[in-house]
Formats: structure tokens, sequence, C-alpha cells
């Protein structure tokens, strides 16, 4: 049975180091909470924290309820009483078994009866699409299906909750979107309470029902995958999740009829959120119109470079001495040194401080 996961006021160092500061959050029963962030950022050694694997210096940890660590009243109980499971970037298949044997190891360990041991590994491998292969060598199992082995693993003994670091990042791409999928099928059909770690920001918006971004051992913005991706809080974040038109300005006019002035004059009308003066006002690519005449498009600009994405274009704009980065349909006419016209809506700007 799935359980909560409770985090207080954890605070984890590495010699002198901080590398996780005072963070607080909850992994919702059922839920699929995911830990995004650049490399050093803290959310490995969250991960490993809760599983037990790091001893924080100050906070409290809670599975279910059950306190299994308190730096305050010295409470640290071991990771195999933590009721977890863990699946790691390198998955630790064991060479010289069978798939079978890598996923009976575990129980064993645990010491589930003899008799039920069979209907335990095959019941799990039946789950991740392995139970043709219970008698293939390890060695002979493709990256997908070590993956997969690494999945049946972690969920053979039933775990209360489960804790995935970076366990797509060793495939390739494809690949990697359709283990996406499956794991988020199988999380959906097993309820269960999930914490899952990553950089990658597309994998976090595709699995997640919450996700921390995490930024030099702290939690930045917390949110949906559409509250993180449509309005980040921050200009790291807003880098993060891949908002590449970031422009300096000056919010003025009241907040229904607001207006960001950017350098040499450009004006775009924005929606405030009560934010005036020293602003970055930031948009997408994908909602940048252009077109080669004025029509209701404002500004002039020239298109200074072009590449090809397959069904979209990335064009980039230069416009009173600023970049813009646009994405659209292959149009012909949009060549290289083009004067264009472009513009955006003010539905789709959004405001972050100036600081980083």
């Amino acid at each position: 049975m799935s359980r909560d996961v409770a985090v207080e006021a954890l605070t984890v160092a590495h010699g002198t180091v901080p590398a996780v500061r005072d963070i607080s959050f909850t992994a919702r029963r059922g839920e699929l909470l995911t830990l995004l962030g650049p490399s050093g950022c803290g959310k490995t050694t969250t991960l490993r924290a809760i599983a037990g694997l790091e001893i924080p210096r100050q906070g409290r940890i809670a599975i279910g309820g059950q306190t299994v660590f308190d730096a305050a009243h010295g409470e640290n109980l071991a990771p195999e009483r933590r009721g977890l499971a863990m699946v790691f970037q390198s998955y630790a298949i064991w060479p010289h078994m069978t798939v079978f044997e890598n996923v009976a190891f575990g129980l064993r360990a645990r010491g589930l009866a003899s008799r039920d041991l069979p209907h335990a590994v095959r019941r799990s491998l039946d789950l991740v699409g392995l139970g043709a292969f219970a008698d293939r060598p390890a060695t002979r199992l493709s990256g997908g299906q070590q993956q997969r082995v690494a999945l049946a693993r972690s969920i053979a003994g039933d775990p209360a909750v489960i804790l995935l670091d970076e366990p797509l990042s060793n495939l390739d791409a494809q690949l990697r979107l359709t283990m996406r999928a499956e794991f988020k099928a199988l999380q959906r059909r097993l309820e269960l309470t999930a914490i899952y770690v990553t950089h990658d920001q597309e994998e976090a918006l595709v699995l997640s029902d919450r996700i921390l971004v995490m930024r030099d051992g702290i939690i930045e913005q917390e949110g949906t995958p559409t509250e993180i991706h449509g309005t980040p809080k921050s200009r790291f974040v807003a880098e993060f999740v891949g908002v590449s038109n970031i422009l300096p300005c000056d919010v003025t006019g009241p907040q229904d009829a607001a207006v960001a002035v950017l350098a040499g004059g450009l004006r775009l009308p924005v929606r405030t959120n009560g934010m005036h003066g020293s602003a970055c006002v930031c948009f997408r690519p994908i909602n940048v119109r252009i077109s080669p005449t004025p029509g209701a498009f404002g500004q002039p600009a020239t298109v200074t470079a072009l590449s090809y994405l397959g069904d979209l274009m990335q064009y980039e704009l230069r416009s009173f001495g600023l970049t813009i980065q646009a994405r659209g349909v292959p149009d012909p006419s949009l060549v290289e040194g083009a004067q264009v016209f472009w513009s955006v809506a003010p539905d789709s700007c959004f405001l972050v401080p100036e600081s980083t």
C-alpha cells in the first residue's frame, strides 16, 4: 500500500559544503513527485536521504506518518526498514544471474517463503512485460530490458514508496519515450507513491503530478507541470524549462493595461501580476507570430538565422537591437536577411524578477 512521504527542514552537507539546505515538501500518497534541476542542485542527495543512504545534519523524514529520521531526537531507521524501493541510474543488474534470479534476490533477502517466490517474481516480470524472459541470462539483455528488470525488482516487494534516480538517462531517445509512457502507466496502475529525480524538463513535464525545481540545495519553485511550464516564478526556472526569450524591461501602467518597455524603445503589452518597475518579460518562441508584411504585426525585425527542426523552423530575429527567438511552420519567404514583422500576445507574456 502506497504512503505519503513528508520531509521537514532537511539539511544535508558533504563535509563543510551544504548540499541540501532546509527544504520541506510532501509527496502525497499515490503521487509522482519529481525533483527537477541541474547537476549539483541537491536532488539526488535528497533522494538518498529519504532512502537512508545519506545522514542529514538536521530535519525530519516521515513515511506514512512514521518517523524514519529525526535529527533532533536521534532517530534514524535503517534503509531496509523504511518500506522503500530504489531504482538507480545504473541498473545494478547482476550479470551472473538470470532475469528471474535478479528479481528473486531481493525477495529472498527479505525472507519471502520459497513457495511464494515464483509467483511474486513472475507477477513483477509480467507487469513490466518481461514474463517470457525469466530464464534469460542478464548478459543477453538490451538497455531497455535491463531497465525493466530493475523496475521489476523494485516493485516485487510491494514497496510503500519507490524512489527513482535518473532511471531513463542511459537509454536512447526513442526508447526513453517508450519507457516514460510504460512507467507512467505502471505507476498509475499500482498507485505507487513515487519520487523521481531528473534533469530533463520534458521528462518531468510528461511524468509528474507535481514538480519541485531545485537550485543550489533549495526548492526554487513547486507546482504542477502546467504551473512550472506556464508561469515560472524566477529567471532561473524560466531558463531551465526552456524559455529562450527573457528580456530586461521596465513595467509601467495599470495591471489591466501594462506595458513592458524594452531596450531601443520596444513596447510590449503584458499582464503584470502586480509586478512593476524593473523586471524581465518572458515569452516562448512558439508564441511569436511572424509575417513578411506588417498587417497587425507591429514590430519590424530582420531574420538573422534559421534552424530546421523538421515540422517546425526556429527563427532568430533582430529587432530594436534585441535578439528574439521564434518558432513556426517553415515559410519559404522567411529566409535569412528577410525583413519581417512580429508580435506576441499579452497573455503569452509573463514577468519574472530581473535578478536570477
